[in-house]
């Protein structure tokens, strides 16, 4: 008679590889994060980080910022953008969510990318205008950036705007492009 108590060959081979999968599950996440145009390592370990600035749609935040932002955004079909939106109207979501935020003066001219952890439209503006988008680069296997776009700024003040993303807040970051 077998000693059921006493694990088998073949569950301990079992639990080594479940336990070998847990503790590769952070490099294969990282691993997604790969592949991106340019660079975004930064915007990953800011978005990782737990001190991630807490902001509402519609606050101005530093220039210069050095780490993740929460954006809270609101219902779509309540916000009125500072600058129309660059997508159509009837593309944003109903139970969607937007917002924005300003960079006062202070931003020095020069090309910036702003990376999103969600789904969702990205603007920037200045002096009431959308900015053309430099380019864009995004990863669906990437778990922590969803997207990231470059803009080339002037100086002075640059509000970014967020459409239809489909939760109520979203990680973003801001920073000169390397």
């Amino acid at each position: 008679m077998r000693n059921t108590n006493t694990p088998t060959v073949s569950m301990l081979a079992l639990s080594a590889l479940l336990a070998g999968v847990v503790i590769a599950s952070p490099a294969i996440a990282d691993e997604g994060c790969k592949g991106f145009k340019w660079p975004v390592d930064t915007e990953v370990g800011w978005l990782k980080a737990d001190d991630h600035l807490q902001i509402k749609s519609g606050a101005e935040i530093d220039p210069q910022p050095t780490r993740a932002i929460t954006l809270e955004l609101e219902p779509a079909k309540d916000v009125k953008m500072p600058v129309a939106a660059g997508v159509k109207p009837q593309a944003i979501g109903a139970g969607t969510f937007s917002g924005w935020f300003t960079l006062p003066a202070g931003v020095k001219p020069g090309i910036y990318q702003v990376s999103l952890s969600t789904n969702g439209w990205l603007d920037a503006a200045q002096n009431g205008q959308l900015i053309r988008s430099n380019g864009f680069t995004g990863r669906r296997e990437c778990d922590v950036i969803h997207k990231s776009v470059r803009f080339e700024l002037g100086e002075g003040p640059v509000t970014i705007q967020i459409s239809g993303a489909p939760k109520q807040t979203v990680l973003v970051t801001f920073k000169a492009a390397e």
